[in-house]
């Protein structure tokens, strides 16, 4: 007779954090693609050879990240069976911040001996912005991955200790090995099995140190592989600012991301909800450490340990950082809310003013941002279907894009989406660069606009149709667009990619090959002069590596007959720039060669192969 009622309650208990969880973050679940999805979902389609699959599951990406599990098969995976259906992306995602939320509260109430501690504990870290881009960004995966690879070690480390049974302990490595495909931060798994073991477990801490051993070595191989940024957003910063970014990491732990909301409220309201929440917080870690159980310092250190990777970061902060160690603090805070509940009238009148107090910071946060997020890609779903319904339409056209706005382009051009449908040639019209918000870290406006005179020829030629982007639905002004008067002024920047700029290229260039075009040893083009003497001549393109290994590859530009000093290329992706002469400058054309020190014979290809390009560019 007391059976039922046990499994109804416990039935309860762990239907209500998933349940919530779709409930709060419906608009995540129902999101689409958007931003850097695009380029994760295109990582397979290059592969032609066993070389080609490796490099697409471990070669450096993004930052030098190398993520096979959380990244390159659930992206290849996902687009090979559903294309761009979103949906059994969302399932997956949602599916493992499920299991993560079973074992932040599984966790939770072992390490607090409350089981209402491990509950609260989910529903205090579900009930926060750092939730809602691993949830409502497919790209973010990897920090819900992640997740569920630390809180599975540490669970099975856990039932270690209290069973002895060797099996856990191997379940327990599983898990951490796997974590490394997930995110970098697994190599901090170590320091937090160390760290409680010499809290809790003290004879099992030694048992915990070889772990250290494989973290180091993957650090050593992936700095191999992928060296730490120097300069840009992820430059490691080594210094005194690594207390303001754990000080501000801390506010967004413990009140809303950014210290923002929806609601209009005084500037010193967040500010001081959050030093409320904090002073209550450690006092209860106090309280805990002095009557001698030290499982609540490990809650703090979880906290610490899971932060220290991105302290460095200080030029990169984020708000989903704070998503995993959130963990630690929740716990912690779970397990107040739990011995409130047996106390004193007073003390759980306190509890429940401050879970208002922390409600009322971070649900407004919740329902603007989802919203925002959701808006983002379906505009991005928009504009991405419609292009593919005008390359349908106009198969073998060039797309040209006007009123493309700051979201549109950010979320659903720049990671050109539209290769994945074979849309290749798809543009942005002239001055869009005017009305887009320039973002220099992440890209340029410029690499995506269409020459006027190339545009102006191409609708000459009826290979061009041009859409207006601004509704929610693509509108063919093809027309409308034609009879507007053209400038006609030689462009100062060719994509050599592109099927309409061929008038511009000398007989000597190959055809277009999808995304790029070879050119032989010597090839010659037209291109308008530079501005002011500071411009000079850019070349960015591929040098194949089998060129590079002879040595470097050096080349040899003439402008208008006066031969440049040689450049050097070293890698294989080169952006190399020439000084022009003063002779060019305000010239409306100028007559190009460019010539490179050797070529290839492939066997299979009877041409004579160089570079590939790529842009030609003066600015």
């Amino acid at each position: 007779m007391t059976a039922g009622p046990g499994r109804a309650r416990s039935a309860v208990y762990w239907a209500v954090p998933p349940l919530l969880c779709l409930l709060i973050y419906w608009r995540c679940f129902t999101a689409w693609f958007r931003a850097d999805d695009f380029a994760w979902l295109g990582t397979g389609l290059y592969i032609q050879n066993t070389a080609d699959f490796l490099h697409a599951l471990f070669g450096p990406l993004a930052q030098g990240t190398i993520r096979p599990l959380s990244e390159r098969i659930f992206f290849m995976a996902g687009y090979s069976l559903f294309g761009l259906n979103a949906l059994p992306f969302r399932i997956v995602i949602f599916a493992t911040e499920f299991a993560n939320l079973a074992l932040v509260a599984a966790i939770g109430a072992r390490i607090s001996s409350r089981r209402a501690a491990g509950l609260a504990a989910a529903l205090l870290w579900l009930f926060h912005g750092s939730v809602i881009l691993p949830l409502g960004w497919v790209s973010c995966y990897n920090q819900v991955l992640c997740g569920f690879f630390l809180l599975l070690a540490f669970w099975f480390l856990l039932r270690f200790i209290e069973t002895g049974r060797a099996r856990f302990e191997r379940l327990q490595w599983l898990a951490f090995l796997l974590g490394f495909g997930a995110l970098e931060w697994n190599v901090i798994y170590p320091a937090i099995a160390a760290g409680y073991t010499l809290l809790c477990a003290r004879k099992h801490f030694r048992r915990t140190l070889p772990m250290f051993a494989v973290s180091a070595v993957y650090v050593a191989i992936h700095q191999i592989a992928a060296p730490t940024p120097q300069t840009g957003d992820y430059a490691m910063h080594w210094t005194g600012s690594m207390l303001r970014t754990f000080a501000t990491y801390w506010t967004w732990s413990v009140g809303p991301t950014f210290l923002w909301t929806s609601l209009v409220l005084p500037a010193w309201l967040l500010p001081t909800g959050v030093a409320i929440l904090s002073i209550a917080l450690l006092a209860f870690l106090v309280h805990k450490v002095r009557a001698g159980e030290r499982a609540a310092l490990f809650c703090l250190l979880w906290f610490v340990v899971t932060l220290a990777p991105v302290l460095p970061l200080r030029d990169h902060i984020t708000e989903y950082y704070v998503y995993l160690p959130r963990i630690g603090l929740c716990w912690l805070a779970g397990w107040a809310l739990a011995e409130a509940l047996r106390s004193t009238i007073a003390i759980k009148a306190t509890a429940a003013a401050l879970v208002a107090l922390y409600g009322f910071m971070t649900v407004p946060q919740i329902v603007g941002v989802t919203d925002w997020n959701y808006r983002l890609t379906v505009k991005a779903r928009n504009l991405v279907s419609g292009v593919a319904t005008a390359h349908e339409l106009h198969p073998k056209k060039s797309i040209l894009l006007a009123d493309v706005d700051t979201d549109q382009f950010w979320n659903a051009v720049l990671d050109r989406p539209f290769r994945l449908f074979g849309a290749d040639n798809v543009y942005l019209a002239p001055g869009s660069e005017r009305t887009i918000e320039a973002h220099p870290d992440l890209g340029r406006v410029e690499d995506f606009i269409l020459p006027a005179d190339v545009v102006a020829r191409a609708l000459d030629r009826d290979e061009l149709v041009v859409y207006d982007a601004a509704g929610p639905q693509l509108r063919n002004i093809t027309a409308i667009y034609a009879a507007q008067p053209q400038d006609r002024t030689l462009p100062r920047r060719i994509d050599a990619a592109s099927p309409l700029v061929g008038y511009l290229l000398g007989p000597e260039w190959y055809a277009v090959e999808g995304d790029h075009r070879w050119m032989p040893k010597r090839a010659t083009l037209r291109i308008g002069g530079p501005a002011s003497p500071a411009e000079q001549l850019y070349l960015r393109g591929q040098c194949p590596e089998a060129l590079l290994k002879q040595g470097d590859v050096i080349v040899t530009i003439a402008v208008d007959g006066s031969t440049l000093p040689p450049v050097a290329i070293h890698e294989t992706a080169f952006e190399i720039a020439f000084p022009l002469p003063a002779s060019v400058v305000g010239k409306p054309e100028m007559q190009v060669a460019v010539e490179v020190s050797r070529v290839l014979h492939p066997a299979e290809d009877p041409r004579d192969l160089s570079l590939v390009f790529g842009l030609i560019e003066v600015r």
